[in-house]
C-alpha cells in the first residue's frame, strides 16, 4: 500500500521524482534550474532530487516541510497576489483598469485573441461585435 505524502497541506505525487513532486506546490516553481526553489531546498537538505518521493523518510519530509514554510506558498501566496491586484484596481492605475475590464494586462496584442473573453465591466452595456469580421453583428432590441 502506497501512502500519500502531504507537504505544506498539499498531497504530492508519490511515484514522481522529488523535484517534480515539489513543483506541484503552488509557489515552488516548475523548472529545475539553478535558482529554482525546489533545487535550493533539495541541495540545502542534501536530498537526491532524482529519488522517488515514496522513498523519502519521515524525517526528510519534515525537513522539507520546515524549509517550505519559509516561503509564501499555496493559499498565502494566492492571497498576496489577489491583494496586489485589488490594490491596483483601487488606485486606478492602467493595470488595475485592465484587470477590472478582464483584459490582458502585460501588453499582449488583443487584435485577434481576446475577442470573446468575457468582460468584467458591469456598469457599461456591452455591445455585440462580430468576431471574425465575416458576419454582421446581430442588432440589439
Amino acid at each position: 500500500m502506497v501512502r500519500t505524502i502531504r507537504i505544506s497541506n498539499v498531497n504530492i505525487l508519490v511515484h514522481k521524482n522529488v523535484y517534480v513532486a515539489l513543483s506541484g506546490i503552488y509557489g515552488i516553481g516548475k523548472k529545475f534550474r539553478k535558482k529554482s526553489r525546489a533545487r535550493q531546498i533539495l541541495e540545502k537538505l542534501n536530498i537526491n532530487p532524482f529519488s522517488k518521493t515514496k522513498d523519502l523518510t519521515d524525517e526528510q519530509i519534515n525537513l522539507i516541510n520546515h524549509e517550505i514554510q519559509q516561503f509564501a506558498v499555496e493559499g498565502d501566496l494566492k492571497q498576496i497576489k489577489k491583494q496586489n491586484i485589488d490594490e491596483k484596481i483601487r488606485i486606478n492605475c492602467l493595470q488595475g483598469r485592465l484587470h477590472s475590464m478582464g483584459k490582458k494586462v502585460r501588453g499582449q496584442p488583443t487584435r485577434h485573441n481576446n475577442r470573446t473573453r468575457p468582460s468584467g465591466i458591469v456598469s457599461f452595456t456591452k455591445q455585440r461585435v462580430a468576431v471574425a469580421g465575416k458576419k454582421k453583428a446581430p442588432t440589439q432590441g
